[in-house]
């Protein structure tokens, strides 16, 4: 029997609660891992609301992604005492998920941890780190050297958002981050932020084409602002749209794609390829690495504190990093 973190349906919606569950065998190809850190993301979160439908089928344990240590494999790939680690692929919302003592993962879905790289590292980057990652290895590739470029990234304070500063300043881009608030302007620009402005800003009326600002952009938020956005992207440039928190429609013309030869590239981490999730935390582990990762954590909890902190309402500045041992 293992503990896990069990979200059962009910006739009002749903109860999270902690449960003794069976380990069942391993089928060919599956491994067992014993769990180290997973962490609290927007998406967990919103897994625990029976009204957004993330989670869809029922009894889950959440947790979208995790790292550990290989217990148990019936997989040539994978042996005993291998560590590794899990984002998306659905674990936590169509499958259990990281919020339990052991997790039985798929082998095509099974990362190896990279050597430069701690399980709480790569834990600290996570889901979100992985989605700003590939945001900007788009703009990297679209643009060749970030350093001197001037790249806006939305969503202020958030994971995706976070991290995206983080990366882009390690690589020498002039960051602009657009914030609901400036009450964190303290924190972004501790990332390496540049400026700070407000989002609302980015919700005035704009021309068809307007002053070009951004050689680059990394938005998390989607709706009205994306629209305007892409009236200041330089020639040539790049924006990488990997959310929706804004919305999920906006209006655009031709004339950014046609005059300006701009692109505008979706960003999507669930159901990426091995090769480029091995090229991306190969990147994260070295090249990209930051001296400020640990400046992303705002706290790290035990797994009988997570029931919780998962429940509370307000999200605040930072990841919250589960260490399984404590």
């Amino acid at each position: 029997m293992e503990r896990a973190l069990l979200l059962e349906k009910t006739e009002e919606g749903s109860v999270l609660k902690y449960r003794n569950i069976e380990l069942p065998n391993l089928s060919d190809g599956e491994v067992r891992i014993r769990v180290s850190y997973t962490g609290i993301n927007y998406k967990d979160r919103l897994a625990v609301d029976a009204s957004s439908k993330v989670v869809r089928k029922y009894p889950m344990v959440p947790g979208i992604d995790f790292s550990g240590v290989v217990e148990d494999s019936k997989s040539r790939d994978f042996a005993v005492g291998d560590q590794v680690f899990v984002t998306g692929y659905g674990y936590g919302t169509d499958q259990p998920g990281g919020y339990q003592e052991t997790v039985i993962v798929k082998q095509e879905h099974l990362m190896r941890l990279p050597e430069e790289m701690s399980l709480k590292d790569v834990m600290i980057y996570g889901t979100a780190g992985f989605t700003a990652a590939l945001s900007v290895d788009a703009i990297e590739k679209a643009l060749g050297s970030l350093d001197g470029k001037r790249v806006l990234v939305t969503g202020g304070s958030g994971g995706v958002s976070s991290h995206g500063v983080l990366i882009l300043c390690a690589l020498g881009a002039e960051v602009t981050v657009a914030s609901r608030t400036l009450e964190n302007e303290e924190y972004l620009e501790s990332l390496g932020a540049r400026e700070v402005i407000l989002f609302d800003s980015l919700l005035e009326k704009r021309r068809a084409l307007s002053v070009e600002k951004w050689d680059g952009v990394l938005d998390t938020t989607g709706g009205e602002a994306l629209g305007n956005i892409l009236t200041e992207v330089k020639y040539g440039g790049i924006v990488c749209a990997s959310g929706n928190l804004s919305g999920i429609r906006f209006e655009s013309t031709v004339f950014p794609f046609i005059l300006r030869g701009i692109t505008l590239k979706g960003i999507d981490s669930v159901m990426v390829d091995h090769a480029m999730r091995n090229e991306i935390f190969r990147k994260l582990a070295t090249t990209w690495s930051s001296v400020g990762l640990e400046r992303m954590l705002k706290k790290v909890i035990s797994f009988k504190e997570l029931h919780e902190e998962l429940l509370q309402s307000s999200v605040g500045v930072g990841r919250v990093l589960v260490d399984m041992s404590m």
